[in-house]
């Protein structure tokens, strides 16, 4: 850490450990090509580091909370229960002692008798599984909220809250399953890395809000273009991922051409200026080898990205 100016702090330690552990081979891959690129490493690039590959993103405070709800729901509905098969084998018991009697001293005045202990005695009974109804779906309804609360955590722990596309983390996790799967199943699996030309360019000119609307059409984009298995992420900053399950490097380069002319028919409206904004972006494609690991298939990807921005942008180049 010191030999490459990390400053000692918990989350930088963190970072370390899982890079010198080998825990993490994105990670190291990343960190590396950080050094690579300078003798020292940014706190602006720890921190985007750092929040793309450990930051939990998620409020363990509510995460406690919800679990507290749950259990207290849970217990709820079991004493509820419990304290209606109470009743029910007191009024069962109360039955068996009326039948008893009737069966001792059958009268016309102790048959009457009978039917309005038993008549009060089961309207008792009915009020009280009333009342468990409506305690029943007062858990229910509390236990279907708190379901909601942490399904909604879960969206934001793997969503871009910009374009609805997955985030960086759940993506890498999406990613390794789907390489893990493609070794087993023997079937293709292909990368796109897709970076906005000029994007600085743009919000210098138009300004960040209509930075923010490139990204969002961006995003909208690559929904519409994949499907199935495949994973469409906002990767950080202007920079895209898509993951094509079952798509070979010449499937993968025609869908990354479709993209590419998607986006370059659209324009974010001429009230920006004389002749609207338009959005190009240069791709990088490659095709996952069986005996690679998930960085060095991003390593290849990134690299054909790079190609494509240095043989004028608005490209697509594979990876071979």
């Amino acid at each position: 850490m010191e030999s490459v100016g990390v400053p000692p702090t918990p989350c930088n330690f963190d970072l370390w450990y899982q890079h010198v552990s080998g825990a993490n081979p994105e990670l190291s891959w990343q960190i590396a090509a950080s050094v690579d690129q300078s003798a020292t490493i940014t706190a602006a690039a720890l921190e985007k580091l750092y929040a793309n590959f450990l930051d939990p993103q998620v409020d363990e405070d509510e995460i406690a909370a919800s679990a507290e709800g749950i259990r207290d729901a849970a217990q709820a509905v079991v004493d509820q229960v419990a304290g209606n098969g109470e009743h029910l084998r007191q009024y069962g018991n109360t039955l068996s002692q009326w039948t008893s009697r009737l069966g001792q001293n059958l009268t016309l005045d102790s048959l009457l008798h009978a039917v309005a202990m038993l008549s009060a005695e089961t309207a008792r009974a009915s009020e009280r599984n009333r009342d468990l109804e409506r305690q029943l779906s007062a858990s229910t309804a509390r236990i279907t909220r708190l379901k909601e609360s942490m399904q909604d955590m879960k969206r934001e722990a793997t969503t871009d809250i910009l374009t609805g596309l997955f985030n960086r983390r759940a993506f890498s996790a999406r990613l390794r399953r789907a390489l893990s799967e493609a070794k087993a199943e023997a079937a293709p699996v292909s990368l796109l890395m897709i970076d906005v030309d000029h994007f600085k360019r743009v919000n210098d000119t138009y300004g960040h809000p209509t930075g923010d609307l490139f990204l969002r059409l961006i995003g909208r984009v690559l929904s519409d273009s994949v499907k199935g298995r495949d994973t469409a992420s906002r990767y950080g900053g202007e920079e895209f991922a898509v993951l094509l399950v079952n798509a070979d490097l010449r499937a993968a380069t025609t869908v990354a051409n479709q993209i590419r002319a998607a986006l370059e028919d659209k324009q974010l409206g001429k009230k920006h200026s004389a002749g609207g904004a338009g959005i190009t972006v240069s791709v990088g494609v490659a095709q996952f080898r069986p005996a690679e690991t998930a960085a060095s298939l991003i390593g290849r990807a990134d690299a054909a990205l790079y190609q494509a921005k240095e043989l004028g942008r608005n490209r697509v180049c594979a990876a071979q």
